[in-house]
């Protein structure tokens, strides 16, 4: 009676070391399979924000431009306010800047 006890103990623990070594195998590839989904999921951001940063350079450009003709027409619509304008603006910089200058 021991003996078949002992028998059923020894099986017990065969089944449960295959169900043990079943399963790391499962989180093992369920662990490789979400590490694949994740690198993907990185390298299209990577390119996406390179792509991105490629487009940069013209956007900043267009609306330089944007900006550019924008006072340029103010400019010539209001050519007395620009005048004044820039004359204040270099005042109050001189101003500014000569007290930093000073110190």
């Amino acid at each position: 009676m021991a003996e078949v006890k002992l028998d059923a103990v020894t099986d017990d623990l065969k089944t449960l070391s295959r169900d043990a070594k079943k399963m790391a195998r499962e989180a093992h590839d369920d662990a490789v399979e979400k590490t694949g989904e994740l690198s993907a999921k990185c390298v299209e951001l990577f390119n996406s924000a390179i792509a991105t940063a490629k487009e940069v350079p013209s956007v900043a450009a267009a609306k330089t431009k944007e900006v550019a003709a924008s006072t340029d027409d103010y400019v010539h619509q209001n050519p007395w306010k620009a005048v004044t304008l820039s004359a204040g603006v270099g005042l109050l910089l001189g101003v500014i800047f000569s007290k930093r200058t000073v110190r």
